[in-house]
């Protein structure tokens, strides 16, 4: 048997996998999502694949070398309040920490929603007061012990929580980032009272500065643990009986993979998982093809997410925000709406909206025949003629277009006064248009051009929409790649073995300094980051990974004295030297600029370093990536009539056999392949390129 590598990514509606041989080539395969089960819509991926190879499925997995995986467990706990009890543990003072959060009451809302002022009101803490406990104790903001630890006071607030019901522990202390003594000490107590108890320490899991954020994400930690751990050792388990022996990796918010173990001190750093994976294949694809600025959307059946790559690298965030809640946890910079192919389209007083809600993968959109009777997009697009009924996950799934019609005619049609035409391009009109002000939230607004940038589209969805959204943003290009529907599947199998560790040690320059090594000496910022590198080396070695074969990329987090929110930036060099200090404030100068204009950066009120961070990688094994061979040439292409602009048109229709290096079409045009459909609108023109990626240009 030769060699696979297999990576999967569960969404909402659809399970995607790409199983990739020995000489590089991809396969790729669609099958809808158990939500009860996530393991059996990947099972069900991988039968396909073991069925097309002519092996059985046992045959199969045995082969299996690596098997990566993005998972939406922790998203979906935290988004369904499906996570433990937590017992959070502070200083004696700052119990109410969570419960005041920050001012800003608008975080993880849409721009409607943040406009409805009269009734926005914060989020409820991640933990209620009655499960938080305060303990006497004090360190300063040096690491030296102001007050020492009152252990009688632990384990009396111990007792008072598990009586609450805590089932889980956090612990965050005050300047525990300086000095994690307490913290330790109160885990030890815990222990000691609590045999067996789930403890997460901020010291140890975040050290970084930010009292309120530190407290939120080793709290949310705590609640995510047991959830994906129970979850991912079931999902381990039904895929060992079926024949798996390599020990399965998972997607991070970095963008990079980990052990199952090392992932259940981290849980809260996969909430982001499977969207990064979309990213990464397009920064991987992206480089191939030439594009070095590229905008991600990425069209699901539930969600549309959007991220970008600036001169080749993944746009990285210094937080995390899911739901409500913005985690102080690094991830691929990643902006999401429910807006996809599953998203319900209703009237309500009168005007037609469509999402957030989705019709999800039980029972879905009323053309799939599973009970859905709610008008989703995907019966707008099956209505308007741009889905082939009997073409849908490769002809597996019959669509039933008087269900849709129907759908669509008793929810918005007549309650609008409108024909199920008109009412189906208006959805597919609304759609498009909240994705296309995504795009610009994710670019004109933080001060990037959309013409600068090619639009990568993908997701079973985003191929069919693209033509519109990418259009309106007046991008130049708008490539849909060949591995679309399982993108970012085939991202999370071009990811590497990845390890994160930083550390807040505040060092500041003084007002007026021009020499700045001389306030951040050299030998203090490489013992830090020393420190660091060693931390992540030790993980990843654990892991499997060979010494050797580690590479570190250090940066900093950096602000103007005074001010409070930070702009990370990178260091070069391995050694560092005054010019590397100096020539790094220089950059962040350089990138303040950039980001908030000529003139408003103010380097003589001094610069401080707030955190320190070390990202270390080590290549999975993987073979070259082929993509996939191009048709034939072989028959005609056909036509299909389309309502499109209020009418009904005729569109050219080619098959995946009619695709070949250079093919040139003309739009109106609909492009079906086995996982997904691409249409090329009218005023446009598509080339098919030699790895079979479809490039849309206007006219």
């Amino acid at each position: 048997m030769p060699t696979y590598y297999v990576a999967s990514d569960i969404g909402g509606t659809f399970t995607d996998t790409v199983v990739i041989d020995e000489g590089g080539r991809v396969g790729r395969y669609k099958s809808s999502t158990v939500p009860d089960n996530p393991a059996q819509g990947v099972l069900d991926t991988l039968e396909l694949a073991a069925e097309e190879r002519g092996v059985p499925l046992a045959e199969l997995l045995g082969a299996v070398e690596v098997f990566a995986h993005g998972t939406t467990i922790a998203t979906n706990a935290m988004l369904e309040g499906r996570t433990k009890k937590v017992g959070l543990i502070q200083t004696r003072g700052f119990g109410d920490t969570l419960t005041i959060m920050r001012g800003f009451k608008g975080i993880g809302l849409d721009e409607e929603e943040v406009k409805r002022f009269r009734t926005l009101v914060k989020q409820p803490a991640a933990v209620p007061r009655r499960l938080t406990a305060e303990v006497t104790e004090r360190i300063d903001y040096a690491g030296r012990v102001v007050s020492p630890l009152d252990e009688a006071d632990v384990r009396r607030a111990v007792a008072e929580l598990r009586a609450a019901g805590a089932e889980v522990f956090a612990v965050s202390l005050l300047w525990s980032f300086a000095n994690g003594a307490h913290e330790r000490r109160v885990a030890e107590i815990i222990a000691e009272e609590v045999p067996g108890a789930s403890v997460t320490l901020s010291s140890e899991f975040l050290p970084r500065i930010g009292e309120y954020e530190r407290t939120l994400t080793t709290a949310v930690n705590a609640s995510l643990r047991p959830v994906l751990m129970t979850s991912l050792d079931s999902f381990e388990s039904t895929l060992s009986k079926a024949g798996l022996r390599a020990d399965p990796l998972l997607m991070q918010s970095n963008g990079g993979l980990a052990t199952f173990a090392e992932v259940e001190k981290r849980a809260a750093a996969t909430v982001m998982s499977g969207p990064v994976g979309g990213v990464v294949a397009s920064q991987f694809l992206g480089a191939r093809s030439g594009h070095r600025n590229v905008v991600t959307t990425d069209m699901g059946g539930t969600s549309f997410d959007v991220g970008l790559v600036l001169d080749g690298r993944p746009v990285m965030s210094n937080t995390t925000v899911i739901g409500r809640d913005e985690l102080a946890l690094p991830s691929v910079a990643v902006r999401a709406i429910g807006a996809g192919a599953g998203s319900i389209a209703s009237v309500r007083g009168g005007v037609l909206q469509v999402g957030p809600e989705s019709a999800g993968a039980r029972p879905g959109p009323a053309c799939y025949g599973r009970g859905g009777t709610l008008p989703t997009v995907a019966d707008a697009d099956l209505v308007l003629g741009y889905l082939n009924p009997e073409n849908f996950l490769g002809g597996r799934l019959t669509l039933d277009v008087e269900k849709a019609r129907a759908a669509i005619d008793e929810h918005v049609a007549k309650p609008t006064g409108l024909t199920v035409e008109q009412a189906a391009e208006g959805i597919k009109t609304i759609v498009d248009a909240r994705m296309a002000d995504l795009v610009r939230q994710v670019t004109v607004e933080q001060g990037y051009d959309p013409t600068d940038f090619a639009v990568f589209a993908y997701g079973g969805a985003g191929p069919l929409h693209a033509f519109s959204y990418g259009a309106e943003l007046g991008c130049p290009q708008i490539v849909v790649p060949i591995t679309a529907s399982v993108h970012s599947a085939f991202g999370i199998g071009c990811s590497d073995l990845t390890m994160v560790e930083e550390l807040s040690k505040p060092m500041q320059t003084p007002p007026g300094t021009t020499d700045h090594a001389s306030a951040l000496p050299p030998a203090e910022l490489d013992a830090t980051f020393d420190e660091l590198a060693a931390r992540a080396r030790r993980d990843l070695v654990a892991a499997g990974a060979a010494e050797d074969s580690i590479r570190y990329v250090r940066s900093v987090e950096i602000r103007f004295r005074a001010q409070i929110h930070v702009l990370t930036v990178p260091f070069e060099s391995d050694v560092l030297t005054a010019a590397d200090v100096n020539g790094m404030v220089e950059r962040f100068v350089e990138v303040y600029e950039g980001r908030f204009g000529k003139g408003a950066a103010f380097l003589e009120g001094g610069v401080e370093i707030t955190t320190f961070r070390v990202v270390a990688t080590s290549p999975v094994p993987k073979a070259d990536f082929d993509t996939g061979a191009l048709g034939d040439k072989a028959g005609e292409p056909g036509l299909r009539r389309v309502f499109s602009g209020g009418e009904w048109r005729d569109a050219t229709v080619y098959r995946a056999e009619h695709l070949h290096d250079g093919l040139h079409i003309e739009g109106l045009a609909i492009v079906e392949l086995r996982d997904t459909t691409v249409v090329i609108g009218p005023g446009q023109d598509a080339e098919v390129d030699g790895s079979g990626d479809i490039v849309i240009r206007n006219r």
